[in-house]
């Protein structure tokens, strides 16, 4: 995952991107730091659940403007949780987790560099369904259930832009980026984009695996979480769109 050094060598530590802040952060501290965020995010879209009365029905009757409220309360819930905890336990600041300025040239490659990606997780999750049979996310049902250009808009503000943006600040910038302190680029990359796939089901873990290893692979490039988020975006906006395409003749 580390780009080569000059005349074709290893990288040098000072030709990587700032992953990471110079202060090395405690492991107990930084798992604590990741769990406390993604338990306020379970607890929160959990009360919106209930609160909306969602629990038990069909994701195909989930409106779309259910779904945004869930992921609204639950991107808001994780980022908060993060940047609390890891104040406190970490003295983690925005720039940690890779909040730096991102030229445009940087984003447009990031961009162009989704549908790489997103044909290579297809491929991918094509081989999972041809050996374990089809096993979609309930909310990829859900938005296939959607109809009209507001269902739409609403379900891409929440699959290419909250999902995005909060999976990874805390999947790249803070897990990647602490795990990157203690281990190699690359064992690093394979334990984020783990824990990234496995909390997306087991029924998309493979093709959920290699898009986190691909967006860890940008922002290790870039070092700029602006980066992968732009690629996530673009990615699942890719996704939504043909779901909804193919969903709405």
């Amino acid at each position: 995952m580390d780009a080569a050094g000059p005349g074709g060598g290893p990288p040098r530590p000072e030709d990587r991107p700032p992953l990471t802040p110079a202060a090395r952060w405690s492991a107990p501290r930084l798992a604590a730091t990741a769990l406390g965020a993604f338990l306020a995010a379970i607890v929160a879209s959990t009360a919106v659940v209930l609160l909306l009365g969602l629990r038990g029905r069909p994701p195909e009757q989930r409106a779309a403007e259910e779904v945004l409220a869930v992921a609204l309360a639950t991107a808001a819930a994780l980022l908060l949780a993060l940047f609390g905890i890891g104040r406190r336990l970490l003295g983690l600041t925005a720039r940690d987790v890779g909040f730096r300025a991102a030229p445009a040239r940087t984003l447009g490659v990031a961009a162009s560099s989704a549908l790489g990606l997103w044909i290579l997780s297809i491929l991918v999750n094509a081989v999972q369904i041809s050996l374990f049979g089809p096993n979609p996310q309930s909310l990829i049902v859900t938005i296939g259930a959607h109809r009209g250009l507001a269902a739409l808009v609403m379900d891409l503000v929440t699959g290419a832009v909250l999902a995005p943006f909060a999976e990874e600040v805390l999947y790249r910038g803070l897990i990647f980026g602490g795990l990157a302190q203690r281990m190699p680029m690359a064992a690093a990359a394979v334990v984020s984009a783990l824990l990234f796939a496995v909390s997306h089901g087991l029924g998309v873990v493979a093709p959920i695996f290699v898009l986190g290893l691909g967006l860890a692979w940008i922002y290790a490039r870039t070092g700029t979480i602006w980066a992968p988020i732009v690629t996530h975006a673009v990615v699942n906006a890719v996704s939504l769109l043909l779901v909804f395409a193919l969903s709405n003749p």
